[in-house]
């Protein structure tokens, strides 16, 4: 099962145009999502930000990490249905810190009352259903926030939106129709962790 649902989001992920995958450094997430009604209805996602110290993130986040950090997603629109593809335009992503009231998946609100470092929006999300497997993939641009510009102009657009998806009853919470778990990255790393000589960083200039 797991094999098949790396193959199904590595699948979904190149037949989406700009994704791509740095395999280094990202936001790691859990969450719940709401579904629209049908077509022209609209999205939303509230989820925990999950990295804590074992995964590098591409910007440096402090403290409980599972604690202070929410992705959130509002206002994704459903545009077409297929019945085993759905695809998705509009929308916006948040990144929010929170030093004050933790995100409570029995109050939506919870997830989004902190600061917002990140904001941007979908160039496009996809959805699919293989079955036994639901996986989704999408391209994010990062517009605003007050942490935005740690980020170089060019590293703010096309990073990847990565998400595997179940309904099942142990890991979907009351008041959900999914769970989600993914991640969202850059197309290349944006914090340089290597540690390079002075006569390194000399040549790099000549």
């Amino acid at each position: 099962m797991k094999n098949l649902l790396l193959m199904s989001l590595a699948a979904l992920v190149i037949s989406l145009p700009g994704t791509a995958t740095a395999q280094s450094q990202w936001f790691d997430f859990n969450g719940q999502a709401l579904l629209p009604g049908g077509v022209g209805g609209t999205l939303t996602m509230v989820s925990k930000i999950t990295n804590n110290g074992s995964i590098e993130t591409p910007l440096p986040l402090t403290g409980d990490v599972n604690a202070r950090y929410t992705l959130v997603i509002e206002g994704l629109e459903l545009i077409t249905d297929s019945g085993t593809q759905q695809d998705f335009a509009g929308g916006t992503i948040a990144l929010y810190e929170d030093d004050g009231t933790l995100a409570d998946f029995g109050d939506a609100a919870t997830f989004s009352d902190g600061t917002a470092i990140l904001t941007g929006t979908f160039d496009q999300f996809r959805r699919v259903d293989f079955g036994s497997v639901q996986s989704g993939a999408g391209t994010v641009n990062w517009t605003g926030g007050t942490r935005l510009g740690e980020i170089a102009p060019a590293d703010q657009l096309g990073w990847a939106f990565v998400v595997s998806i179940s309904s099942s009853t142990t890991v979907t919470l009351d008041g959900y129709d999914e769970n989600w778990n993914g991640k969202v990255e850059p197309s290349d790393p944006i914090v340089d962790g290597e540690v390079r000589t002075w006569g390194q960083l000399k040549r790099n200039y000549q």
